[in-house]
């Protein structure tokens, strides 16, 4: 009887037992299947959880947000709770907050990184979220990483960019990581004076982003263009000296970087580690590039480099000379055919020249890719072509006013011949009537 009773006792006591966090009481709870946690997915908060309790309840200024914070978390979607990265024993009021207990509090700015990787190394359980494992990895060897872990306190941990207890997925359009305010986070640090002068670094890359062609259409939503990450990369972040980043517009400009390694530029690169993209175009504020740029008076422009006797600087001119006439072809024609379009008032067929526009207008964007190859023949041969093309169509336009013109002036005989003959009508008319009255 007394074994009985025993055993109803314990039994009772493992039910009554709560469920725990991954550590409590210092002590780490084994670790989950990653096929197990989507069912954790906005599963119930323990009634017990002291964390949230005391948080809540405290309803101070400073310790109360951070829990609604993670209320609103992807953490607390799948079940990262607060004992997870903060450590202790939440279901023990009085070992809650206790060291003994694995309790660390706030995490120092240098352990923040191998905190966040106790989860997001598992490569198991990041295939289970279908994310990479190696963010850590890529961290560690950033420049943002290597000053971290050099001493650097001011340097960007994984909360800098990701936040603290608010961490929404990266598609959240409200994440701060989100593609649409990827600028203005890396802006956000980038842009302080106080941090970046006395490293003798610029502090002006978001200005200067701002008054980018990249941003321009960044701005108007176009989310495809270059941000901050494409070209640094995100948790890789490598130096902006380094050869990734200086060709990193190769990634985009694909045409631009198929005729630029074909030319005397990419021979003198190789050798000095100049020009490149940047040297041309700058690298935050890229703007969108003219034909003035051959014979400008900036630094970026050709008289950067070369004196206006040097032949260089001549093929520059060259080029540039070819650029304005089929531009002005182009335009002509295009400008042309709009006007007669729009006044013409139909009776003709215009839908091949509109498509021969069309691809001349696309012709025209190769064209200018091709000025980077630096081939003044090459260059007029496609630009010859580009110009028949957009002078055909200024004729045909012609042609066809030229039809209307004719078309309104025989209307014109055509109604006075009627009028005369109605006219002589009415004469014959009236000399008959008169004749019968006599």
């Amino acid at each position: 009887m007394l074994r009985f009773l025993f055993l109803a006792l314990l039994l009772c006591c493992m039910v009554a037992q709560p469920a725990v966090s991954s550590t409590v009481e210092g002590k780490p709870a084994a670790k989950k299947d990653p096929a197990s946690f989507s069912a954790d997915i906005k599963s119930a908060i323990p009634d017990n959880y002291n964390c949230i309790i005391c948080h809540t309840d405290l309803e101070d200024e400073v310790l109360t947000p951070p829990v609604k914070d993670w209320m609103q978390s992807v953490h607390r979607e799948v079940g990262v709770r607060c004992a997870d990265c903060h450590g202790g024993a939440p279901f023990d009021e009085e070992l809650a907050m206790e060291p003994e207990a694995g309790f660390i509090g706030k995490p120092k700015p240098m352990d923040i990184p191998k905190l966040c990787s106790k989860c997001h190394s598992d490569a198991k359980l990041m295939r289970a979220y279908n994310q990479r494992a190696d963010q850590h990895q890529l961290y560690s060897g950033s420049v943002h990483g290597r000053k971290l872990s050099s001493g650097d306190e001011q340097a960007p941990s994984c909360v800098s960019c990701h936040g603290k207890h608010k961490i929404l997925k990266v598609k959240d359009p409200k994440s701060t990581v989100h593609r649409s305010n990827i600028p203005q986070m890396c802006g956000g640090c980038h842009a302080k004076k106080e941090i970046f002068k006395k490293r003798r670094k610029p502090f002006n890359q978001l200005e200067l982003y701002k008054k980018s062609r990249h941003y321009e259409l960044f701005s108007k939503g176009d989310l495809l263009v270059p941000t901050c990450v494409n070209c640094h990369s995100n948790h890789g972040v490598i130096s902006s000296k380094s050869a990734r980043v200086r060709t990193v517009c190769f990634n985009c400009h694909a045409s631009q970087a198929e005729y630029f390694k074909s030319s005397p530029h990419w021979k003198v690169y190789e050798k000095e580690g100049e020009p490149i993209c940047l040297s041309c175009h700058n690298n935050h504020d890229v703007l969108r590039p003219t034909v003035k740029k051959f014979t400008g008076d900036e630094d970026i422009d050709c008289i950067g480099c070369h004196d206006k006797t040097d032949k260089a600087y001549k093929v520059g001119e060259e080029i540039q000379a070819v650029m304005i006439s089929t531009t002005s072809a182009v335009a002509k024609a295009r400008e042309g055919l709009d006007d007669f379009i729009n006044n013409a008032h139909g009776g003709f067929e215009v839908s091949g020249l509109v498509e021969n526009m069309d691809k001349t207008a696309d012709n025209l964007k190769e064209l200018n890719a091709l000025t980077h190859k630096l081939d003044v023949e090459t260059l007029k041969k496609r630009s010859g072509k580009i110009i028949n093309v957009s002078r055909n169509v200024q004729e045909t336009v012609d042609q066809m006013w030229a039809e209307i013109h004719t078309r309104k002036i025989g209307l014109a005989v055509s109604w006075v011949v009627f009028l005369g003959f109605c006219g002589a009508l009415w004469l014959k008319s009236k000399s008959l009537e008169q004749d019968r009255l006599e």
